[in-house]
């Protein structure tokens, strides 16, 4: 746990105070200025609490609606969080803090999910990234290289949903990197995984320890003619999965094979 007795939890403390009031502001301000002024203002603070030493272990456990993510060799953590446009849209933001003993490091995640061609191919850098809230982390290592799965969520506009697969990887400076060919996708080699569908569904998507696997709940659209139209794709009630072989992640279809699992609502 975090050792309290630091001098350093005070002064941490009061910017979780500022940061939590802003924060409630960036997902509930009244209009668009108010989200984006606040958003400025939390990352300036966020950047100063997190220059505070020892901060990594400081769990920010009063920002309730940014997600904090920590992989198990804590060699940093991923802290993501968007804010709703006017136009329906969502802009993304993320910081990466990485856990050196006695220097500070941050990066910041600019959200180019307008600007990046072909995002299921692409691989960018901080600057460059695919913007999305990341819910769960997973690492594996694959011939000495540490990799780690994100699992996301993007509310793209007022018809769609996307969830995707993202791959986090660091180079040998030292630089986080996003995406990776390693999806096999029916024979498609791709770097990340973008699920579309209908803005009223859910869909499942998550790593599960049990099997190490990728669970996703297949999604169709409610009619064949509407084909490529992904507001109006909804789960099917059957389960897709990724499995990890000779360095892919292969796509394998009907996971329980008709049988229906409550355990995953």
């Amino acid at each position: 746990g975090y050792d309290h007795d630091t001098t350093n939890f005070d002064s941490i403390r009061n910017y979780e105070y500022q940061l939590e009031g802003l924060s409630n502001n960036i997902i509930n301000g009244d209009d668009q200025t108010t989200r984006i002024t606040s958003t400025y203002y939390f990352i300036q603070n966020l950047k100063k609490a997190l220059r505070i030493k020892n901060s990594f272990n400081y769990p920010f456990t009063a920002l309730k609606t940014i997600s904090i993510l920590k992989p198990d060799d804590s060699k940093f953590r991923i802290f993501t969080w968007n804010l709703l446009l006017d136009s329906n849209k969502y802009m993304y933001f993320g910081v990466i803090q990485m856990n050196d003993k006695d220097s500070f490091r941050i990066f910041g995640l600019y959200d180019s999910s307008k600007f990046v061609k072909n995002p299921s191919y692409a691989e960018v850098d901080h600057r460059h990234w695919v913007g999305a809230l990341y819910y769960q982390i997973h690492s594996y290592t694959v011939k000495k290289k540490k990799l780690y799965l994100l699992m996301g969520w993007d509310g793209e506009d007022a018809t769609v949903n996307k969830k995707l697969i993202e791959v986090l990887w660091f180079d040998k400076a030292g630089m986080p990197r996003f995406g990776a060919p390693i999806f096999d996708n029916g024979g498609d080699i791709q770097s990340r995984m973008i699920f579309t569908f209908a803005e009223e569904a859910v869909m499942l998507l998550r790593y599960e320890h049990e099997g190490n696997m990728i669970v996703f709940a297949n999604t169709v659209p409610a009619n064949p003619l509407l084909k490529g139209q992904f507001s109006h794709y909804l789960p099917d009630g059957t389960y897709d999965y990724f499995k990890f072989q000779k360095g892919f992640w292969v796509r394998y279809e009907n996971l329980y094979e008709n049988t229906k699992n409550p355990h995953l609502y």
